[in-house]
């Protein structure tokens, strides 16, 4: 980053300062996928891994060490927003705006999701029946 850009800088935080044609600073973000979330309907975030906080000038980012389930309980709505990430993935609060952001393919995150009892084999259903005495 340059001298005359505040924004600190971290190996893990893929925030980038570019310039323009008007050399206005602008911010990169590179993701598979994303959430962005108004930050005024969020209660509280449960994040169940280890992650790494790191302050920025609008903000912070939050970088997943391993993977886990990223949960945020909605003030507005009483609603929640899960969602399964692997390590690398970001938390980002940046002004009025939650971002999550997926850093890897779809694939990566199918191995991570929670198993409901809707996503049982008929075996496993069969063989979970409650016997009689």
């Amino acid at each position: 980053m340059s001298e005359s850009n505040p924004l600190p800088t971290d190996n893990d935080v893929s925030i980038e300062a570019t310039q323009n044609s008007d050399s206005a600073n602008l911010n990169t973000i590179e993701a598979e996928s994303t959430i962005i979330i108004n930050v005024t309907q969020v209660q509280s975030i449960d994040i169940a891994t280890q992650f790494r906080r790191l302050a920025t000038v609008d903000g912070w980012v939050l970088t997943l060490l391993q993977p886990g389930k990223v949960v945020v309980n909605l003030s507005t709505s009483m609603r929640k927003i899960e969602m399964p990430l692997v390590g690398g993935d970001q938390v980002i609060k940046e002004r009025e705006d939650l971002l999550i952001l997926r850093k890897h393919s779809a694939d990566r995150y199918k191995t991570h999701r929670a198993a409901s009892s809707l996503a049982k084999s008929r075996e496993d259903l069969l063989g979970s029946t409650s016997e009689e005495v």
